[in-house]
């Protein structure tokens, strides 16, 4: 994440909870029960956060377009929200309370034996991504994430699996207090990956190695 993308996204932060507080304190309104999904959120051509769209392909447009983005860009972040009875664009309207930056997993080759472990929650996927709930123990420094394509196997009538595992590093963070993560691996920039394929994804957890399986 780079210190453009990471001051973008806090503007973003700062812009939803201070709708939200002022809401609040002008008619009386309750904090509502969320719905809290990973989603892609889309800016206009001048940078405002207008709208999103879930890993099930429901669209939806944000109730305050939100400034300090990026202009036609597109941000990939876990929305705690509410649903609202209005519409825009023949979108329902939501009132976003939560943010989270999601890492977007790159490819490395790494060893996997220099791993260090941290907490996986779960691991699912969604649209055309593997995301991933974390808990890593940090001081609050530097996490390094990525993933890895170890190999490649088919059976004998040709099906494929590709077998997939977490690089994570932490140099300057020692183990210390849990916190929440989230990160997302593209599964269209997995090379050769096809419909029909499954795959295996393998993260190093304080219980040691755990394997996840799916289809593609």
């Amino acid at each position: 994440m780079s210190k453009k993308t990471a001051a973008h996204v806090a503007l973003f932060l700062c812009a939803l909870l201070c709708a939200a507080c002022s809401g609040d304190e002008e008619d009386g309104y309750v904090f509502p029960s969320l719905v809290t999904e990973f989603v892609e959120l889309h800016t206009d051509d001048t940078g405002l956060g207008t709208q999103f769209t879930t890993d099930g392909g429901s669209g939806f447009a944000v109730n305050t377009p939100l400034q300090g983005l990026q202009p036609n860009a597109l941000y990939r972040l876990v929305l705690g929200y509410e649903t609202t009875d209005e519409t825009r664009g023949g979108l329902p309207v939501v009132r976003v309370y939560t943010v989270d930056y999601v890492a977007l997993l790159q490819p490395t080759e790494e060893p996997a034996a220099e791993d260090e472990p941290t907490g996986i929650d779960a691991v699912w996927r969604g649209a055309d991504y593997l995301n991933l709930q974390l808990s890593p123990k940090t001081q609050g420094g530097t996490q390094l994430w990525g993933y890895r394509t170890d190999s490649i196997t088919s059976t004998p009538d040709g099906r494929r699996t590709f077998h997939l595992s977490l690089y994570h590093r932490q140099p300057d963070d020692p183990y210390s207090y849990s916190t929440t993560a989230y990160a997302s691996l593209p599964l269209f920039q997995v090379e050769e990956l096809q419909p029909g394929d499954s795959l295996t994804f393998t993260g190093l957890t304080f219980d040691g190695l755990k394997t996840w399986h799916f289809n593609y």
